[in-house]
């Protein structure tokens, strides 16, 4: 089966400039029908079926590479770091992790407006979404994004495991309600109709959103995060998890490299292969029932939550005098 290692369609240097101007570009024709005919009964499986591939059973929509050959093909063969990189203007790409997004048919769960850019234990701004649909795409089931919002500097609090179970500093504001600003002049809501194989690539920091899916086959996506050159650490307690390593690894201020962040791409040919990323997780667990692979209900609970001010009330905080201090 010939898979495309590069790019079917070169990035342009429009395509650099729209990414620079929205915080978002589609590229068209990044991975060959023969990656989807690859990659999407796969991610049927998991997604519908909840085949127990060897995924975490909490998360079981992450870290694809990790137990699934084909999706570890894609990161180490395919041409996604390629596109990536050229958009981004980054000399290097490395690999975070992956995961799946997915709606069922005529389903009206709607993710919330966001922005990536709390969740992740980084700062930079080269750690974007590579938003890739394994399904045909039309508008109304398509990632919207509200172009220009990667220009705001403004920590959002995000609704991530670990800051489900914090109180909310007085310093990290909530995502801002953006439907009232339909319509008004100049702002501009970007959505596209995509093909399988088609790339969008969405800026950590910009606002974007998905409404719910009136078709009726399943809405079913890819997202690769990647490293690029300005990526360092800086954990957070808010952050996500990352499965490998903890926090005591993330040095502030040093690179992102290793063996669960090898390297993809680079302008000069360097890579790295697959043969020092895990096939699995340091953990076992046992049997259980597989999760789902979004958390829309959470969502829409956290973000009640937050519109009644019950995140930042210290009053719910632990009494620290029951609490052990050693």
């Amino acid at each position: 089966m010939p898979l495309n290692s590069r790019p079917l369609r070169a990035v342009t240097q429009q395509d650099i400039d729209d990414y620079q101007r929205d915080g978002a570009v589609c590229l068209r024709g990044v991975l060959d029908k023969d990656w989807i005919e690859l990659l999407e009964p796969l991610a049927r499986s998991v997604i519908i079926e909840k085949e127990d591939v060897g995924l975490l059973p909490t998360i079981p929509g992450r870290y694809m590479a990790r137990r699934l050959e084909a999706y570890r093909k894609l990161m180490f063969e395919g041409p996604i770091a390629e596109a990536a990189g050229k958009v981004l203007q980054s000399k290097e790409i490395r690999f975070f992790f992956d995961e799946f997004f997915a709606k069922p048919p005529q389903s009206d769960a709607k993710t919330l407006w966001h922005c990536d850019r709390m969740a992740f234990p980084v700062e930079g701004t080269m750690v974007p979404s590579l938003w890739i649909p394994l399904t045909p795409i039309v508008k109304e089931n398509c990632l919207e994004v509200l172009a220009e919002t990667q220009h705001d500097d403004v920590p959002y609090w995000l609704f991530s495991p670990n800051a489900r179970k914090m109180i909310k500093p007085d310093d990290r504001v909530p995502h801002p309600d953006i439907e009232p600003l339909r319509g008004q002049p100049g702002k501009r809501f970007l959505t596209w109709e995509m093909e399988p194989g088609d790339m969008l690539v969405v800026h950590p920091w910009a606002l974007h959103y998905s409404g719910g899916n009136p078709t009726d086959d399943w809405r079913i996506a890819i997202s690769e995060r990647v490293f690029g050159d300005d990526i360092r650490w800086a954990p957070r307690p808010d952050c996500l998890n990352i499965a490998g390593v903890s926090f005591d690894e993330m040095l502030d201020g040093e690179k992102p490299e290793g063996p669960l962040f090898p390297l993809l791409w680079s302008e000069d040919g360097r890579k790295d292969d697959d043969s020092q990323y895990p096939r699995g997780f340091a953990t076992t667990w046992p049997k259980r029932e597989m999760g789902g692979v979004n958390e829309f209900d959470t969502f829409k609970k956290m973000k009640e939550k937050e519109d009644a001010g019950e995140l930042a009330d210290k009053s719910k905080s632990p009494d620290h005098k029951k609490v052990g201090m050693h």
